[in-house]
């Protein structure tokens, strides 16, 4: 499970990072690493509260964000995990 301070991080896409590079706060790096463990994407610890990530990782995460399902969210239900 995601931490809820992950939810609100910005990612962008960077130019000038090398090919299979993420930045990002060590909270980030840490959920990565927990998660999916060696992932073969250079991992580096930034000091801004976004995610920068080169064009060939940016394009990557697009590519399988757009395959996730849309989840529709219920009237009903506590969306206050969303802010």
């Amino acid at each position: 499970m995601f931490s809820s301070d992950l939810v609100s991080l910005e990612l962008r896409q960077c130019d000038d990072l090398p090919k299979n590079t993420l930045v990002a706060p060590l909270s980030v790096i840490r959920e990565i690493r927990c998660i999916l463990g060696n992932i073969g994407i250079e991992l580096i610890i930034g000091t801004e509260e976004a995610v920068l990530a080169s064009k060939d990782v940016y394009d990557a995460f697009k590519a399988w964000d757009a395959m996730q399902p849309e989840d529709d969210l219920d009237d009903d239900q506590d969306n206050a995990w969303l802010n």
